[in-house]
């Protein structure tokens, strides 16, 4: 029998979504320099200054879902609940332990190991009672990746990864 879970959680706004506004917000500012001192080709670049400027605020709207299956997790990111991309999934054969932020060891391998790739699916919030630490191994290469845990969800991860679980 597969178990099952899903969490949405909020997450943090990307630098991407700032870049792309400020692209969009010089394209404007050109757009209207142009028109004003040589022709109305200008208006065409505030049009298009004006669509990059609305892609990027779709962009300040997200959110990630976790889907749990038998202890694998894949991960999606959600762009004002109208584009999902999945970025990660993650194999309960390759995790090598899971660990709550509180776990000293944890913390620990964060701090020591350089070569560790950290991946941060959380919003980022001062309170950390739910946030849990993967550490992966997939072909050689270590990852560790926080996750915004609680209820269902855990209790699946905790009774899949029995041996892999630390408090």
């Amino acid at each position: 029998m597969e178990k099952y879970a899903e969490r949405l959680v909020k997450g943090r706004v990307g630098s991407d979504a700032f870049l792309i506004m400020g692209i969009g917000g010089v394209l404007m500012v050109a757009g209207v320099a142009i028109t004003i001192l040589l022709t109305s080709f200008g208006l065409f670049l505030v049009l298009i200054g004006g669509f990059v400027c609305s892609q990027a605020v779709s962009r300040f709207k997200v959110e990630f879902e976790y889907l749990i299956l038998n202890g694998d997790i894949d991960v999606a990111k959600i762009f004002a609940k109208k584009s999902r991309k999945n970025i990660r999934s993650i194999s309960a054969e390759e995790i090598q332990y899971m660990a709550p932020m509180s776990n000293d060891r944890a913390r620990n391998d964060l701090e020591v190991k350089r070569q560790l790739k950290i991946y941060d699916y959380t919003e980022k919030s001062s309170d950390t009672s739910n946030y849990y630490i993967v550490f992966e191994n997939h072909n050689g290469k270590e990852s560790a990746y926080i996750l915004d845990l609680e209820g269902k969800s855990l209790d699946l991860m905790k009774e899949a990864l029995k041996n892999k679980f630390r408090n």
